[in-house]
């Protein structure tokens, strides 16, 4: 079981960085991801989320060739080599509904672009691909993620419910705390405000 709290902006915090900056500079970022892991003792941590990676991107094209998207490739990379095993590396990645209502695609281009940021992150040392998205529309399928995350010895799992084929991550609200199961995340990104303590509190839970 891991217990990962989808706490991005709470590292920016706890690193004492913008909100909106330190996901542009892969040094801030994995300080702050290393500063989070110290700070709760989490089994896993966020390298990026789904409104980071659609920041500024109005095609698929963009989307893949972002400066936020290499950030975190980066910090990614530096995570694994530097903590090995010991923590687990999330990439929360917009769904292809998140795509397609950011990026003007079709459901395929959609579906391809989140396969080729699952690829991408997996090559650099994810251990968790979680695809966050609101809806799952017709022709857009995610079967060959499950499979390259697989050869990776990693995962792939729809948050906040089963989508795409993909198996859900456990969900445990921050609000009401409880023991987790697999893969556990908070329901949703949690607040820059977020009390430490809840947190340290949350993952207690969690691990039961």
């Amino acid at each position: 079981m891991l217990a990962i709290p989808l706490a991005l902006q709470v590292a920016a915090r706890i690193q004492e960085r913008d909100a909106e900056d330190f996901v542009y500079d892969p040094t801030h970022l994995a300080n702050a991801l290393r500063d989070l892991t110290e700070a709760v003792d989490p089994d896993g941590v966020p390298v990026t989320a789904p409104e980071v990676l659609l920041v500024g991107c109005p095609d698929t094209a963009r989307l893949l060739s972002s400066e936020q998207l290499d950030v975190a490739l980066e910090a990614t990379r530096r995570l694994r080599a530097s903590a090995g095993d010991r923590i687990a590396l999330v990439a929360e990645l917009p769904g292809p509904a998140a795509i397609m209502d950011c990026c003007a695609a079709g459901p395929d281009a959609a579906a391809d672009a989140v396969l080729a940021l699952g690829r991408r992150f997996l090559a650099a040392g994810a251990d968790v691909i979680l695809i966050g998205d609101h809806a799952e529309p017709s022709g857009a399928g995610l079967s060959t993620l499950a499979n390259v995350a697989r050869f990776h010895q990693a995962l792939a799992l729809c948050h906040p419910v089963t989508r795409y084929g993909l198996a859900a991550a456990t969900v445990v609200s921050l609000d009401t705390p409880g023991a987790g199961r697999g893969v556990t995340v908070t329901d949703r990104q949690l607040s820059r405000h977020t009390d430490i303590e809840v947190l340290r509190d949350w993952i207690n839970a969690v691990r039961g």
